[in-house]
């Protein structure tokens, strides 16, 4: 264990040294921030409340996605995989210590890093627009922690799931941008779930992905009760379990195709 906390303080103090990088990128962040936010108070104009929102909800819900960015992030796939396609994955395997343990460590290091970060982003908006953005009770508070935490969880699992298929493909770049615009888009990261029309809103609600942004975000607004955030955190943690399964049935299959030819 004490090797594992060893690659998470490293990687933490690897991330935390390119601070001006990470805010040059949440700035340009902001700028489609502020785009939707002109949008929707344009959409409500004369609209107080449009499908159980008001304008006031939506603020809060836009702030919160870009708080809750880490849990969407798709970098550890992509890292992964060009270790996979590289043939640089056999260092890792004859190294004493478990290859998917060793990257847990390092997503949850790089994903404290960008959460701390962030949290200026909803202290700034606490004390310049209290209007439209309040903070939750403790029990809120407590309960939308939980649900983040099993967000980086399931994150992780589609992460590492992801990167698997560099055993079969050489190339996983353009597969993984689809499934990270497909993710984007159900977990709630352009619009709230609500707003979708047609089939698409019964399907997002099927998927998992709207654990992985949407859910926490709805508790955190208390806009879920207390019996269905516990329902959604154990379905949530349902779809984890079976993720892991599938995590654990692939990564046997790939190591067993692995040729570590590199390029």
């Amino acid at each position: 264990m004490k090797k594992y906390w060893t690659v998470f303080k490293t990687e933490f103090q690897k991330s935390s040294e390119y601070r001006l990088e990470f805010f040059g990128h949440m700035i340009m962040g902001l700028f489609t921030f502020a785009v939707m936010v002109f949008v929707f108070r344009a959409i409500f104009q004369g609209n107080p409340e449009i499908a159980g929102y008001t304008f006031s909800s939506v603020f809060t819900y836009l702030v919160m996605t870009k708080f809750l960015h880490p849990a969407i992030r798709w970098n550890v796939a992509r890292l992964l995989a060009d270790e996979i396609k590289e043939g640089r994955l056999s260092a890792y395997l004859l190294k004493p210590f478990g290859v998917l343990r060793y990257w847990f460590s390092l997503f949850w290091a790089d994903r404290l890093v960008d959460i701390l970060i962030r949290l200026s982003l909803i202290v700034a908006f606490l004390v310049l627009l209290p209007r439209y953005f309040s903070f939750p009770g403790f029990g809120t508070t407590l309960s939308f922690g939980l649900s983040l935490v099993l967000a980086l969880f399931l994150n992780f699992t589609f992460n590492i799931l992801l990167s698997l298929f560099a055993f079969w493909v050489t190339d996983i770049r353009l597969f993984s941008t689809a499934i990270d615009l497909a993710v984007g888009f159900f977990a709630g990261a352009l619009v709230p779930l609500d707003f979708l029309p047609g089939i698409l809103k019964p399907a997002s609600f099927f998927l998992p992905f709207q654990y992985l942004l949407y859910f926490p975000i709805r508790v955190f607004q208390g806009a879920v009760g207390p019996e269905q955030t516990w329902v959604g955190m154990l379905i949530s943690l349902g779809w984890l379990v079976a993720l892991l399964i599938l995590l654990d049935y692939f990564w046997r299959k790939g190591i067993k195709h692995y040729e570590a030819i590199g390029q």
